[in-house]
């Protein structure tokens, strides 16, 4: 078949603008990662979910978004462990970029990779909602699920469709993640090996339903954003029901004490991956 000249510039020109286009979204995608201090190179290497949802709080359906981490290299009749990541209120939003930073940012790179094969789940809360708030899903009663539920629904199917061990899912989160991280494991506690609610508080009178639950728990004595005794309060109510939390009181930490807990060292993560049901 012969390609006249002129299809053939046409072609050419076409192929040209794209990878222009291209190229001006990939720049474009790299300012607004720099803008949030995140790697291009990590981020990428995590798939895009979405499920659209209706929400209270808006008239139409918005996307309900995440990302998901997966090993480097995925062994035949090999099943991994999957942590389920919460980010922090500053984190809300559409982008699906911005609950990257911090820990699942720190799980894409080569060396944690390598040591730590592993699927990671993270969701993005939307904006004006928190990980407890109402949601209103196809085929449900109005307001008869929440965030937490969604996010349940996100492992049951990812768990299905990916090399994931049930007996090895963990869960953390920080700030209002770390509430979601009590959330979630007060809503289905059997579901999770291990836990880490960072900076973060529940409800004491749900306590017994994860007693058996391993938890690593930290907040900053010195939080000025959500109070110290919001843990206090959550591992009293533990030990009360002769539980033994590990609890880490970091003495003049601020809010932000996920930093050092996440990035500092290997200790938390050796102590996650050591969890199974």
């Amino acid at each position: 078949m012969k390609i006249s000249k002129f299809n053939l510039i046409c072609f050419l020109i076409w192929g040209s603008v794209n990878l222009i286009a291209l190229g001006a979204i990939r720049y474009q995608e790299r300012q607004v990662l720099d803008e949030k201090g995140l790697d291009s190179d990590a981020v990428y290497n995590f798939e895009e979910l979405s499920y659209p949802i209706q929400f209270p709080v808006y008239t139409t359906q918005v996307p309900f978004t995440a990302r998901l981490l997966k090993p480097r290299v995925v062994e035949r009749d090999q099943k991994y462990p999957l942590i389920v990541f919460l980010h922090g209120s500053g984190e809300r939003g559409y982008d699906n970029v911005s609950q990257l930073r911090s820990l699942p940012q720190q799980m894409a790179q080569p060396d944690r990779q390598e040591k730590y094969p592993c699927y990671l789940l993270a969701p993005q809360c939307p904006k004006e909602m928190n990980w407890s708030s109402a949601i209103v899903a196809p085929n449900s009663p109005q307001d008869s699920r929440n965030l937490i539920d969604l996010i349940h629904q996100m492992i049951s199917e990812i768990s299905q469709k990916h090399a994931i061990d049930p007996r090895r899912i963990y869960i953390t989160g920080f700030s209002m993640g770390g509430y979601g991280t009590w959330s979630m494991i007060a809503q289905y506690p059997d579901l999770f090996a291990a836990a880490s609610p960072i900076c973060g508080g529940g409800d004491p009178e749900t306590v017994s339903k994860f007693v058996h639950l391993p938890l690593w728990v930290v907040h900053g004595d010195e939080d000025q954003v959500v109070p110290v005794s919001e843990s206090r309060k959550m591992i009293e109510a533990l030990r009360a029901l002769g539980a033994s939390p590990l609890y880490h009181e970091l003495e003049g930490g601020k809010h932000n004490c996920w930093s050092q807990t996440y990035g500092q060292s290997n200790q938390l993560l050796d102590w996650l991956f050591d969890q199974k049901q």
